[in-house]
């Protein structure tokens, strides 16, 4: 597992303040308005991917430790490969948030593990409840 990962991570997305805003900028109110009108505010928008990766991520670890069972009607998949398959869509989340320090041999590698991670996720998006 990749060693940024903690239980005390979480998202930026639930704190009841415009994300990335200081209370002094001048467009603050009226994304603090939007916030409380729509749940969130078009700041988040700006990056949507890291938001999305935010919001995700700790919810993926969270399953993987609460997460019992596995999809049935697979004849391949079994408990331990479906918490394997997790793990890596944990890695592409977390490694969309967190790849600059790779070296550029990392780079390359990761890049094809975020991406195994993140067809896992597509594919079994219908299958991460308990």
């Amino acid at each position: 597992m990749i060693k940024r990962l903690n239980k005390n991570l979480t998202s930026r997305w639930s704190l009841k303040k415009p994300l990335y805003l200081k209370k002094n900028d001048r467009r603050y109110a009226k994304h603090l308005k939007q916030l409380k009108t729509n749940g969130f505010s078009d700041a988040e928008t700006w990056g949507l991917d890291s938001v999305i990766a935010e919001f995700i991520l700790p919810r993926l670890i969270r399953f993987k430790e609460l997460n019992i069972g596995f999809p049935g009607g697979w004849e391949d998949i079994t408990f331990e490969k479906w918490q394997s398959m997790i793990d890596e869509m944990i890695f592409a989340f977390d490694w969309s948030l967190h790849h600059e320090d790779d070296t550029d041999e990392q780079q390359t590698e990761n890049w094809k593990k975020y991406q195994k991670g993140m067809d896992i996720f597509a594919k079994w998006f219908r299958n991460l409840w308990w």
